[in-house]
């Protein structure tokens, strides 16, 4: 058996430690968990398919053609933000595999960032490409604490 298979079968039947729980949700409860994460091409809510992936990208092609798919798109919003809570607190609560917890993750920020790619295109914003500037602004704001810091200490010394 290779190093890999025996990982694999290793989380499928390990369960999750509470460090690596809580690292998982910490990350998911970030800020910008849902940036650059893949958005799940076909999700089912409440009994209702939809393919999220493929609305998502033609909305961002075509955008909005009429009051109609404005308002489903609406009402979807919610929903997938909704979604996404409740696969966090399976994350919390349920015991689960590595596997498991890794698939409720990514399936958690997955919906994260279609609710936020739909909602920006909803008010005529940029979307995932608006991350690298999300990306500067933190960057930016960590010089300035990074500064401040080191000016604490040397204010200290």
């Amino acid at each position: 058996m290779l190093p890999d298979e025996k990982n694999t079968k290793e989380a499928d039947t390990e369960y999750i430690s509470t460090q690596e729980r809580n690292k998982l949700l910490w990350s998911l409860r970030s800020d910008f968990a849902w940036a650059g994460k893949k958005i799940p091409e076909n999700i089912e809510i409440d009994g209702e398919g939809y393919k999220l992936g493929e609305l998502v990208r033609e909305l961002e092609e075509r955008g909005f053609a009429d009051p109609n798919e404005v308002a489903k798109v609406r009402a979807l919003i919610p929903k997938l933000k909704a979604k996404a809570e409740a696969d966090e607190e399976l994350l919390e609560t349920e015991e689960l595999t590595t596997t498991e917890a890794e698939a409720l993750y990514e399936e958690a920020t997955g919906l994260l960032r279609a609710a936020m790619e739909l909602k920006d295109r909803l008010e005529g914003k940029g979307g995932e490409k608006s991350v690298d500037e999300f990306k500067r602004m933190l960057n930016a704001q960590k010089l300035i604490e990074e500064k401040r810091w080191q000016e604490l200490i040397k204010s200290l010394k």
